[in-house]
């Protein structure tokens, strides 16, 4: 066994030689293009590199000139990556004699490495890899790669005289495996403040509030209002940052911004790296009634950030004020979905009234949907102890219900009152607008009372999601190897659904992906990754999902799915058989030098799946070599 394994080492040090030689001394011709110095790869975006994992990047210059002397100082954001190691390819045209050892700092965050000629020797001219540089990844978030600046400082290239090669681009990487979080909503709570009491002079609270917040660290934002109708007195911290830690809140209130307008500039930001979740106040603000009339009160420019400063996605609604008094119409409940409202079931609304003064006649026409709803009857409700005198004109085929109510004496509300109840049949499956249209609101001298109407909606629906396949990338990875998981669901309701799927492997979450407005009866696929490095390798592992159940939801067989066992192999089984022996060596060194359409390409000698077997692939089944699975 010792005489064997020395030969496969002999073998893979003699290819592992003659491949990276080659590969790090090509040396580009010369042309005259600018000098490009560069990270490589430019970005990486993977959610998948998670704490704990690593990645290299390389500092590669492109069509340099002489390079006799150079160093690279490149900077990272230390809270979440640090630096394990940095080396210059001993292949590489430019790893020139003088090597200083490389300094790794990662407290500040950098790297930093060269090297230079010696003597009376001319430079290099081409392309190359310049330095090798480790990532171990600590945290979640965003992190340039970047060279220092100004160029020709700490990061340099020179030429046989020791100056300075220029012109040179110089360009920077980037990582993140940051997931932004599902939206939250940033609003002024009440949304609405209708209020007829609210006369000049008197004072009254609004606050920005937040529902669904993920790890908010920071926000800022502007509001604006009316000053013709409102000025702002104070504003004060809410209570839901500061759960948190200590904060620091500022706030600048200036009712004279312009000649229309006021504004109020507030943030506030936790002093430690804190970060709080879930729903509360972010500031109050005490505003002073100036005088009659409706202003918006809206929120601009506003930035949400977690701790490690990304911006927090969030949905932003705005308030609205008035105090002249709006009287309102309208149908009751606003909403009708029930999957129990099925053909030959009947239910009821009401047609309210609120916030009327000294109002004497009632019109409004009821119109509904006649493919789906019929006609049943109606009552009229007593207000004020008053029983109105009525004239109803009713159509059944067009879909109508005309009303109108003459009351005895002016009604006075600032509370929601029924003045009809109106019975309907449900015919057939589908939706329904319930509207009001010419609606008219009169007073006792027959002057009209502006007022607004608010219609309703039914919908005798079917609301279903399921999850009807699952279609893996491969059942026979070698661990660390990505599996995508291709999920398709299917909305089986009458509706556009919005709707979360949860990937698992045996009973642990993969990750979750939403489906957003998914149209009624049509498919969606969508692909999950799974990173097997997280799990050892022996192991069969099986592979279901769950589309979650949307509202009104009542068949939830179909609403998950187990379809897949993944097998879970050390890397460099080739043939599958549960070791790693000299038959996967041969495999492998049958494969050796192919990429796929290759007529000896075989995808499962390719280890580390960068498209080519070679001596990386060699090495990583040698260092498994004698492994096997348990019988």
């Amino acid at each position: 066994m010792k005489q064997k394994l020395k030969k496969v080492s002999l073998v893979i040090l003699v290819l592992f030689t003659t491949v990276f030689g080659i590969m790090f001394a090509k040396v580009s011709p010369v042309s005259a293009a600018t000098t490009r110095l560069y990270i490589n790869p430019p970005s990486i975006i993977d959610p998948t590199k998670t704490p704990s994992s690593t990645f290299t990047v390389n500092c590669t210059v492109q069509d340099v000139t002489n390079l006799w002397n150079w160093q690279v100082k490149v900077y990272f954001s230390p809270s979440i990556l640090e630096c394990t190691n940095a080396i210059i390819p001993s292949g590489s045209p430019f790893a020139f004699p003088i090597q200083p050892t490389p300094i790794i700092d990662n407290v500040e965050g950098y790297v930093m490495l060269g090297a230079s000629k010696i003597g009376a020797t001319p430079g290099v001219s081409g392309s190359g890899v310049l330095a090798v540089i480790e990532f171990h990844v600590k945290g979640v978030g965003m992190s340039g790669i970047n060279y220092s600046k100004p160029y020709g400082e700490s990061t340099f290239l020179k030429d046989n005289t020791m100056t300075l090669i220029t012109p040179v681009n110089v360009e920077d990487g980037f990582f993140s495996n940051w997931v932004p979080p599902p939206p939250a909503k940033l609003y002024v709570n009440p949304p609405r403040v209708v209020d007829p009491t609210l006369t000049p002079c008197n004072e009254f609270n609004v606050t920005i509030s937040i529902i669904n917040a993920t790890s908010l660290h920071a926000w800022d934002l502007n509001l604006y209002y009316n000053t013709t109708i409102l000025t702002a007195t104070n504003v004060f911290e809410g209570d839901f940052l500061k759960s948190g830690g200590i904060t620091e809140f500022m706030s600048e209130i200036q009712n004279d911004f312009n000649a229309t307008h006021g504004l109020i500039r507030m943030s506030c930001t936790l002093s430690n790296s804190a970060e709080v979740s879930g729903n509360g106040v972010l500031a109050i603000i005490t505003f002073h009634v100036e005088n009659y009339g409706d202003t918006p009160i809206t929120i601009a420019n506003d930035v949400l950030y977690d701790s490690m400063g990304n911006l927090l996605p969030h949905n932003t609604f705005h308030g609205y004020f008035n105090n002249l008094l709006i009287a309102k119409i309208s149908v009751d409940p606003s909403e009708i979905i029930d999957p129990k409202y099925v053909p030959s079931t009947t239910f009821e609304i009401n047609i309210t009234l609120d916030d009327a003064d000294s109002m004497k006649i009632c019109k409004f026409n009821f119109t509904y949907n006649t493919d789906v709803l019929d006609f049943v009857g109606y009552s009229i409700y007593k207000v004020n102890d008053q029983i109105p005198s009525t004239k109803v004109i009713q159509d059944e085929e067009a879909g109508f219900i005309w009303f109108n109510l003459t009351y005895p004496s002016s009604i006075t509300t600032f509370v929601p009152v029924p003045l009809v109840r109106i019975e309907l049949h449900v015919a057939a499956f589908g939706s329904s607008p319930l509207n009001l249209t010419d609606t008219s609101l009169t007073g006792p001298f027959g002057q009209p009372i502006v007022h607004e109407a608010h219609h309703g909606f039914f919908a005798a629906i079917t609301r279903d999601v399921a999850v009807i396949d699952i279609a893996l990338s491969t059942t026979l990875p070698y661990r660390g190897w990505l599996v995508y998981i291709n999920v398709t669901v299917q909305n089986k309701g009458d509706l556009a659904e919005t709707f979360d799927v949860k990937a698992y492997y045996n009973s642990t979450l993969i990750s979750t992906i939403p489906v957003v407005n998914l149209p009624s009866h049509e498919n969606t696929t969508i692909t999950f990754t799974w990173n097997t490095s997280s799990v050892p390798a022996c192991n069969h592992y099986t592979i279901s999902a769950e589309a979650m159940p949307v509202p009104y939801e009542t068949s939830l067989v179909d609403n998950s799915l187990t379809d897949g066992t993944v097998k879970v192999r050390y890397p460099g089984d080739i043939n599958n058989d549960g070791m790693i022996t000299m038959d996967d060596i041969g495999l492998i060194a049958m494969a050796y030098a192919t990429a796929p359409g290759h007529p000896r390409w075989n995808p499962q000698a390719d280890i580390n799946q960068d498209g080519i077997v070679d001596i990386m692939d060699i090495g990583l089944t040698a260092l498994n070599y004698g492994k096997g699975c348990p019988p």
